[in-house]
C-alpha cells in the first residue's frame, strides 16, 4: 500500500489546505497596512503636492485682487535756450469705483474654493489608488503564498518518491510526472514573485517612497461586507464629492466674472493733483516801486488738481460680459452633467458590489468545499492504488485554479468596496 507515499500524501492534502486558508507571508518589519499606505500617500504623493501648491497660488491671486490700483507720479521739466525754466510734478490716484475690487475679489475668492475643491477630489481619487493597487499586490501575494506551500509540499513529495523508484518499489513514470508538476510550479512561483515586486514598486511611487525604501504590504483581501444604504450614499456623495464641488465653484466663479466684467464696463475716475514752478522772464529792465533798474524776471508757483472720468458711452464692456455670461451657462450645465455622474456612479458601484459579493458567496459557499472534497476523494483513491500519481497532480491542478480564482473572486469584491467608497467621496468606511 507505500506506507511512506501515502503518509506524504496526507501532509500534501493538509498543506493544500493550509495554503488555501492562508495564502499570506509572515508579518515582518518594516510592513505597511493599506490605511498606512493611502496616509502615506496623501502626505507624500508628488503629483498631491504640487495640486496643493495651486491653493497657495490662488490665494496669492486674492491677496493681489483685494489691492488698489497704484498711484501715477508724473515729472516734467523744460528748460529754453533763455534762463527760462519750467518744472511739473503731478500725481494721479485712481479710483477704482462702481464695486471693481469687490467683483475682483469675488472672482479670486471663487477661484480659492475650486481649487480646494479639486484638491480633496484628487485625494478622494489618489485614495482609491492606493486601496486598488495595494488590491493587486495583495491578490499577488497570495497566490504567491498557495504556490509556494504547494511548491515546497510537491518537493518534499518528489523526494520520497525518488527513494521508492531509487528502491524500486514505485514505477520511475510517477517521479518523472511529478517533477514536471515541480518545474511547473517553480515557474509560477518566480513569476509571481516578479510580479509582486513590480506592484510594490509601483505602490511606491504612489505613495511618494523612494524605490530603495523597505516596504511589505500587511492585510488580506478579504473583509468584512459593506453595508450601504443606497439613498445615504448618494445623499452623501451629492454633498461630499470634491468634483462635484469643484463645478460648482466654478458655476460660482463664471458667474463672478460675469459680475467683474459689468463692472469693468461702468464709469470710472481718478483724481490728480499737481504743482508747477516757473522761472521766466524777458531781456529788459524794469523799475522797482523805489525807482531803481532791475531784470525782468520772476518765478511763479501753482497749484491744481483735476479729475478724468470714463465715460462708458461706447465701449460698455459688452462683448466680455455677453461671453462670460455664456461661459456661466455653459459651467451650470457642468453642474448638472457632475450631478448626473454622481449618481450613476454610485448605483454603478453598489450594483457592481452586490453581484462581486454574491459571486464570492457561490465561492465560498460550494465552489471552494466541493474543490476540496474532491481533492480528498482522489487521494483517497490514490491511497487505495486505484489511480496513479497523475490523477493526483490533475486534481491538484484543478484545485490551485479554484484556490486562483477565489482570489479573483476576493479581488473584486475588494475592488467593488474600493469603488463604493470612491463613487461616494468617502476617506472611510
Amino acid at each position: 500500500m507505500r506506507p511512506r507515499l501515502l503518509t506524504s500524501m496526507l501532509s500534501w492534502a493538509v498543506a493544500l489546505s493550509a495554503a488555501a486558508s492562508h495564502g499570506q507571508t509572515h508579518a515582518v518589519v518594516g510592513e505597511m497596512t493599506v490605511n498606512d499606505l493611502v496616509t502615506r500617500a496623501l502626505a507624500d504623493n508628488f503629483e498631491m503636492r504640487a495640486v496643493r501648491l495651486e491653493i497657495e497660488a490662488a490665494e496669492g491671486r486674492l491677496v493681489q485682487a483685494g489691492l488698489r490700483p497704484n498711484p501715477t507720479l508724473d515729472l516734467g521739466g523744460q528748460k529754453a535756450i533763455s534762463p527760462d525754466s519750467n518744472l511739473t510734478v503731478g500725481v494721479t490716484v485712481p479710483l477704482d469705483l462702481n464695486g471693481r475690487k469687490e467683483s475682483r475679489v469675488g472672482v479670486a475668492e471663487r477661484e480659492v474654493e475650486f481649487k480646494r475643491a479639486l484638491v480633496r477630489d484628487r485625494e478622494r481619487r489618489l485614495r482609491a489608488e492606493v486601496r486598488m493597487k495595494a488590491g493587486e499586490l495583495l491578490a499577488a501575494q497570495r497566490n504567491l503564498g498557495v504556490t509556494e506551500d504547494l511548491l515546497r509540499v510537491n518537493r518534499d513529495a518528489l523526494g520520497l518518491i525518488h527513494e521508492r523508484v531509487t528502491r524500486g518499489a514505485t514505477p520511475p513514470l510517477e517521479e518523472n510526472l511529478l517533477r514536471v508538476e515541480v518545474s511547473r510550479l517553480d515557474s509560477s512561483q518566480k513569476l509571481l514573485a516578479g510580479r509582486v515586486d513590480v506592484l510594490t514598486a509601483q505602490l511606491r511611487t504612489l505613495a511618494g517612497m523612494e524605490p530603495d525604501v523597505p516596504l511589505t504590504l500587511q492585510g488580506e483581501l478579504a473583509a468584512g461586507p459593506l453595508s450601504v444604504d443606497r439613498a445615504v450614499a448618494l445623499r452623501e456623495a451629492l454633498a461630499a464629492r470634491g468634483d462635484l464641488d469643484a463645478a460648482r465653484a466654478e458655476a460660482a466663479m463664471a458667474m463672478a466674472q460675469v459680475r467683474k466684467e459689468q463692472a469693468d464696463g461702468r464709469w470710472d475716475a481718478s483724481i490728480n493733483v499737481g504743482y508747477q514752478r516757473q522761472d521766466m522772464g524777458f531781456g529788459l529792465n524794469g523799475l522797482t516801486s523805489s525807482g531803481a533798474l532791475r531784470p525782468i524776471q520772476n518765478v511763479f508757483q501753482y497749484f491744481g488738481g483735476g479729475v478724468n472720468i470714463t465715460l462708458p458711452m461706447r465701449n460698455q464692456n459688452q462683448g466680455n460680459i455677453a461671453a462670460a455670461r455664456a461661459t456661466a451657462r455653459a459651467a451650470d450645465q457642468r453642474v448638472e452633467a457632475a450631478a448626473l455622474a454622481v449618481r450613476q456612479e454610485v448605483y454603478a458601484a453598489l450594483a457592481q458590489y452586490e453581484a462581486a459579493q454574491r459571486s464570492l458567496d457561490v465561492y465560498e459557499r460550494a465552489v471552494r468545499a466541493a474543490a476540496g472534497q474532491n481533492l480528498d476523494v482522489v487521494r483517497q483513491t490514490y491511497q487505495l492504488g486505484r489511480v496513479s500519481v497523475l490523477d493526483v497532480i490533475a486534481e491538484q491542478r484543478r484545485f490551485i485554479d479554484v484556490e486562483l480564482g477565489y482570489t479573483d473572486a476576493l479581488k473584486q469584491v475588494y475592488d467593488a468596496a474600493v469603488d463604493v467608497q470612491r463613487a461616494i467621496g468617502a476617506a472611510e468606511r
